[in-house]
């Protein structure tokens, strides 16, 4: 079961890896919008119609979609200044306990999202830009897509912590390998 286990997330790993390459694709294609409006500011004195809004709807699945491979990877910010003094039995149980309540949080969070995104999308809910209408839905659907990859990723952890005993106990001998304590 442990084998099964850690072989699912393992996959899901991949899944995440893959989200936030795309985020990152993104990121670049935010940069390229940012440069080419600047260009052509500067040399012809015609912005780029609707930069602003091609760069709003990108920042959002530039900023949500990595958020459970950063959760993954433990590159969040974290203190293990108590937690280190901690019993590895202890530092189990918190962990199993932080990821369960990061899992009711961000299931709650991801069903009011994907509630508010279903709206948008069911009276095509639009802004105008520069020249162009632009649908909000989309981005509404990526902030509930981020919150839900992270959810599933703290469901895992929480079955990680609960399952097996030393899941992710390296994550403390990490921290101090990076000065973290």
């Amino acid at each position: 079961m442990h084998d099964t286990f850690l072989r699912i997330y393992g996959y899901y790993g991949r899944i995440l890896w893959a989200f936030a390459l795309l985020a990152g694709i993104l990121t670049f294609a935010i940069m390229c919008v940012i440069d080419a409006n600047a260009l052509t500011r500067k040399l012809f004195n015609w912005p780029l119609p609707a930069a602003l809004e091609i760069t709003q709807e990108l920042l959002v699945g530039a900023i949500m979609l990595p958020f459970a491979f950063t959760l993954l990877k433990r590159e969040h910010v974290s203190t293990v200044f108590l937690t280190s003094r901690l019993s590895s039995g202890s530092r189990r149980w918190l962990h199993l306990l932080w990821a369960v309540v990061g899992l009711l949080l961000f299931a709650a969070v991801t069903y009011g999202t994907f509630q508010y995104a279903l709206r948008s999308f069911r009276m095509n809910e639009q802004i105008w830009g520069a020249t162009i209408q632009f649908a909000v839905w989309p981005a509404k659907m990526a902030v509930s897509l981020g919150t839900l990859l992270i959810t599933i990723q703290f469901l895992l952890d929480a079955l990680g912590f609960a399952l097996i005993p030393d899941f992710r106990d390296h994550d403390e001998e990490n921290a101090e390998l990076h000065g973290n304590v």
